[in-house]
């Protein structure tokens, strides 16, 4: 009966109340004794980690951790799953210096289009590379320096260089002045000077 435990059987087995948190015994002076305990538990949550047991209740611990480390998921936990990781649509950096406006796709970071590696020098060969994007590397290209007045103009050190010519504008005609202007190039005006028309 109450106070007392059946037979000799003090090991609580008896007194079950179904409870993880309470160690279960009987005292054969009191009967049944449930006290509370402070033992690691469940508590059903996969969102919990490291449950114990306190006042007869199951507390679940800290969240776990659940990035991944991807950009491009969205992490979050469910109680009945645990950590679940949703696939986006988020701006990302593929790692390649030769790819722009890299998106998300899939879980995965996918590049966009080339970046844009003209800069406009006819003096340097444009090319891109992974590491370092656009590269701009000097070349030996015939070019012109914008001087009409120059010829055999070539790029050195990503320029253009003046050719060691001047343009020959003598036109072979004793009544016109030469002369070469940068930017309209020849220039051969009439003159007033004494000549000699080959007459007797």
């Amino acid at each position: 009966g109450e106070g007392s435990c059946a037979g000799t059987d003090t090991s609580g087995e008896d007194c079950d109340d179904d409870n993880v948190c309470t160690t279960d015994s009987c005292v054969p002076a009191t009967g049944c004794v449930n006290p509370p305990n402070a033992l690691p538990c469940d508590d059903g949550n996969e969102c919990t980690k490291d449950a114990t047991c306190a006042q007869t209740l199951c507390i679940g611990g800290a969240a776990p951790n659940c990035d991944d480390g991807n950009v491009c998921t969205d992490d979050s936990c469910s109680p009945d799953e645990g950590c679940v990781h949703t696939a986006n649509g988020a701006s990302c950096d593929d790692g390649n210096a030769c790819t722009t406006l890299d998106t998300c796709a899939e879980s995965i970071c996918v590049g966009g289009a080339a970046p844009e590696c003209d800069d406009g020098n006819v003096c340097t060969d444009d090319t891109c590379t992974a590491e370092e994007g656009c590269v701009f590397t000097p070349n030996q290209a015939v070019c012109s320096d914008g001087n009409e007045c120059t010829t055999g103009d070539v790029c050195a050190g990503a320029n253009c260089i003046p050719g060691s010519v001047p343009l020959d504008c003598n036109d072979d005609e004793l009544c016109t002045s030469d002369s070469c202007h940068p930017v309209d190039g020849c220039v051969n005006t009439a003159n007033d000077l004494p000549c000699d028309d080959g007459s007797v």
